[in-house]
């Protein structure tokens, strides 16, 4: 028996080109037996992937907010995830990724968009996050979401070293 939550959100229409059916996203929270499916993701796409230990120990805590995307047509596979620290007003985005079979169709704005509102649920109303300058697109997307660059931190990435570019949105 799975401790998953019920589907809390649901998108009208479709992708075209073959893509999954948008209608089939749902979001929501991640529980205990969602962290094997987000390591996977996570393996999937970054260059030095957290453990699913890791993601576990890090969503258990009770300043930890992380949003999955799931795919209700292919049971309920998981296919990307943001994670947000909710510390008193602001919100610290530690960790976002889209499965690769799945970027390029929207789905990380709507998870953005998605985290953004649930945590200004919670309070929230100012957000920062930490993105490699290589990665254009992610910037492209938080930039577009209201995020701002106040600066750099020399070589916090790793495989390869990169500085992390600061972004803030204190207008949510």
């Amino acid at each position: 028996m799975s401790n998953k939550p019920a589907a809390t959100e649901r998108a009208p229409g479709n992708l075209k080109n073959g893509n999954p059916n948008e209608s089939s996203i749902v979001f929501r929270r991640m529980v205990q037996d969602d962290a094997d499916g987000v390591a996977r993701v996570e393996a999937a796409c970054m260059p030095v992937p957290w453990s699913r230990q890791s993601f576990w120990e890090e969503a258990s805590h009770t300043d930890a907010y992380y949003l999955l995307a799931t795919d209700a047509e292919r049971d309920d596979l998981i296919v990307a995830y943001a994670g947000c620290w909710v510390l008193a007003n602001e919100g610290h985005i530690t960790n976002v990724a889209v499965d690769p079979a799945y970027q390029g169709q929207g789905l990380g704005r709507r998870l953005m968009n998605e985290l953004i509102l649930r945590v200004k649920e919670l309070g929230v109303d100012s957000m920062t996050l930490e993105v490699r300058p290589s990665n254009q697109v992610a910037i492209n997307l938080y930039t577009s979401l209201g995020f701002r660059s106040v600066g750099q931190r020399p070589k916090y990435y790793t495989n390869p070293v990169e500085a992390a570019e600061i972004m803030w949105n204190t207008k949510l």
